[in-house]
């Protein structure tokens, strides 16, 4: 069984800042809780270990991936031979008021896995590892950078997806930008990114 999944993310970045950060699966995919491992191997090849739990059970997916860049396109693609077939496609697209729009388009071969875990599972599964990447790849960023009096508005911070009303951060929905749900202590400045 071939799991699928595709979401968009819409952040407020240059399009070559995001294109170099997601060229390096480290800082994408090591933050989050399904990760477990992520090495360079060589040029553009990469070791990816994740890991899913449950109803008590373990299962381990090793994957050797190989980053494929392109004008506007970044593809994470297991390479022949890989015994869980992974292939995770970035596409940037640049929108209106300062915004980038990237869709993400990802498949897994789990094998018998796959009938276990389903397809909410895989889909809460991209969706944290994307979350989290961002979070991982704008607070790298932000490293020296203070976080300035715009914290109280989460329309001001490089977290917050405006089309959709979401904090990366936190995960979740944020009904008033006025009144951020981190109470403004994840806020990361948007002039970060110009």
């Amino acid at each position: 069984m071939v799991l699928r999944y595709k979401t968009s993310k819409t952040v407020k970045s240059l399009k070559e800042t995001c294109l170099k950060c997601i060229a390096d699966p480290t800082g994408l995919l090591s933050a989050s809780k399904y990760t477990k491992e992520v090495k360079k191997l060589g040029d553009d090849m990469y070791l990816v270990v994740f890991e899913w739990r449950k109803f008590g059970m373990k299962k381990r997916f090793e994957v050797v991936i190989k980053v494929e860049k392109d004008k506007d396109t970044i593809e994470y693609k297991s390479v022949e031979g890989t015994k869980y077939p992974f292939d995770m496609k970035f596409t940037l697209k640049p929108k209106d008021n300062d915004l980038l729009e990237i869709t993400i388009d990802a498949e897994m071969r789990a094998g018998l896995m796959a009938d276990l875990f389903g397809k909410k599972d895989y889909a809460e599964f991209i969706e944290e590892l994307v979350d989290t990447g961002l979070v991982n790849l704008v607070s790298k960023m932000s490293v020296g950078h203070g976080k300035g009096s715009e914290a109280a508005n989460c329309t001001k911070c490089l977290l917050y997806d405006p089309i959709k009303k979401y904090c990366y951060y936190m995960r979740r929905e944020v009904k008033d930008p006025a009144k951020p749900i981190c109470g403004g202590k994840s806020f990361i400045s948007e002039k970060l990114s110009s």
